[in-house]
């Protein structure tokens, strides 16, 4: 099978630079021939262990093995790669991250900072990192403050040169990563195109064009504001802000797309209580995401949140730098398909709404 490419090809500049990687579809045995000069596989161990194309081309160069999961987005595992990479040169070396989102997001850190910067090449192995973590050139690790783990607390921009999508590396996911991995790709659906939110309720797509539109979408976005610094860039942030938060109270037993699929739930309430989002268009998000994509119930929500007092919930969901706002949270939230608004939401709001989540009632 010949590999596909987009027409956009990488630039070279500096370290950090917004650009639009070079997109490769095809077999991992073709494109993996692309894998010259000076290397590093920064690779899931399970992906090794499931691929033996995948293990003989890590195992045969420089080379590290992470265990996929937020276990691995710390600094001792940037430490690892780093040392590992100590060697590649500025000018030729690459990076190559070979995993889900978590592994793409410490390889990313990595290549930004060894160096100070080398290339990257992106190889996605879940649908959640096809369709969201393996664009727009964000990485980070997470941080441990005062005994609780903040998410993705220290990160970096730093753009891949190519991204390979190898479909046949996403047949032994299972129902949940293919449902997290959808829930993400639907979010940009619903929040950016309405006439395709419209087909995609009438029929769900195939997995190839899921990945191709939901890829399509972030892109354009990315492109309009490559380092989040005009506002662009925050609609991707739909479903995130409570969803990064009970991701965390879950301890991370929930995937990030569950977690931020409870969060669209989250979003819909506050739209209805903020008045941004009508009864009618809330009701209707719900039930496709619940029919189509399998978005989890509130009452997973709201057993978390059983844990935490509402001073605790503040004190996550402002941990983001973007919500450092007093009395207030910054949230997008959604008008009707394809039309977002971004409010500053009292925290006051969002505590009568937990304190009906805990009781796993709508508002």
């Amino acid at each position: 099978m010949r590999p596909s490419a987009s027409k956009t090809k990488p630039s070279t500049g500096s370290p950090g630079e917004a650009k639009v990687a070079q997109e490769l579809w095809g077999t991992f045995a073709s494109l993996s021939k692309r894998a010259q000069g000076p290397r590093l596989f920064v690779v899931d161990a399970r992906v090794a262990d499931l691929f033996p194309k995948v293990k003989a081309l890590a195992l045969g160069a420089p080379h590290v093995l992470l265990r996929g999961g937020e276990s691995a987005k710390n600094i001792r595992s940037l430490e690892r790669i780093l040392g590992e990479a100590s060697t590649l040169p500025r000018s030729a070396g690459t990076i190559y991250a070979i995993g889900g989102g978590t592994i793409g997001d410490v390889a990313t850190v990595a290549a930004h900072l060894v160096k100070r910067g080398v290339r990257l090449v992106q190889v996605p192995t879940t649908l959640l990192a096809a369709v969201d973590s393996s664009l727009g050139g964000k990485g980070a690790v997470d941080l441990s403050t005062n005994g609780r783990l903040y998410k993705n607390a220290a990160g970096v921009f730093h753009y891949a040169d190519e991204t390979w999508i190898c479909t046949e590396l996403f047949e032994t996911l299972n129902e949940r990563q293919i449902r997290e991995g959808s829930i993400e790709a639907w979010k940009m659906v619903v929040c950016l195109d309405p006439k395709l939110y419209s087909a995609y309720s009438r029929r769900a797509p195939n997995l190839r064009t899921l990945i191709r539109d939901a890829r399509e979408l972030k892109t354009k976005v990315c492109t309009q504001d490559p380092y989040e610094t005009r506002g662009i860039r925050e609609v991707l942030n739909f479903g995130h802000t409570i969803g990064h938060a009970v991701e965390s109270l879950s301890g991370f037993k929930l995937s990030h797309g569950e977690a931020v699929g409870l969060g669209i739930l989250a979003a819909l309430d506050v739209g209805r209580a903020m008045g941004v989002t009508s009864e009618i268009v809330a009701a209707e998000v719900e039930e496709t995401f619940a029919k189509r994509v399998g978005v989890l119930p509130r009452a997973k929500m709201g057993r978390l949140l059983m844990s935490v007092t509402d001073a605790a919930l503040l004190e996550l969901v402002r941990a983001d730098k973007k919500n450092r706002i007093a009395g207030e949270v910054k949230m997008v939230l959604l008008e009707r398909p394809g039309t977002t608004k971004f409010v500053r939401v009292p925290v006051e709001v969002l505590v009568q709404l937990a304190r009906s989540w805990r009781k796993s009632l709508r508002p």
